[in-house]
């Protein structure tokens, strides 16, 4: 089954602050952590929308992002995640790593694609910015 993601951290290589995952079926997974020190942009334009009209996360601390996904894709043996931009694959791929030599366990192989689209503008009032409204968008931009 194919998951479209999207991700939003800190400045660039900055840590992780929320990802969300959207099923081609409809099914989703929204996670956030608290930042620390956002940089300014982060402050102004990610931060204010994590929580918003149709985007309540699971608030969690960093170390079960993996986990969250784990079972979130524990179901389907060939997931396929779909994403706009690299770093959201790096992103994705950082989480499943729980410790030195370990990672959670995915039933099976996990692809990738990367697919340079715009998402935005749209016609069903996504969210810029904010990562389950990014997915969405991403989704109708794929699945159309």
């Amino acid at each position: 089954m194919k998951y479209f993601l999207d991700t939003e951290f800190n400045g660039f290589g900055g840590e992780l602050i929320s990802l969300a995952l959207v099923s081609e079926y409809g099914g989703e997974l929204y996670l956030a952590t608290h930042c620390e020190n956002p940089i300014e942009w982060v402050a102004k334009n990610v931060i204010p929308i994590i929580r918003c009209h149709g985007a309540d996360p699971f608030d969690i601390v960093p170390d079960f992002f993996g986990r969250a996904i784990a079972m979130f894709l524990d179901d389907d043996i060939e997931p396929v995640i779909v994403a706009d931009w690299p770093d959201d694959i790096r992103y994705f791929c950082q989480a499943l790593i729980v410790g030195p030599g370990q990672m959670v366990n995915i039933p099976g192989p996990i692809r990738f694609e990367v697919h340079r689209v715009e998402s935005y503008p749209n016609t069903f009032g996504a969210i810029q910015h904010n990562a389950l409204w990014d997915a969405r968008a991403l989704r109708a931009v794929l699945e159309r």
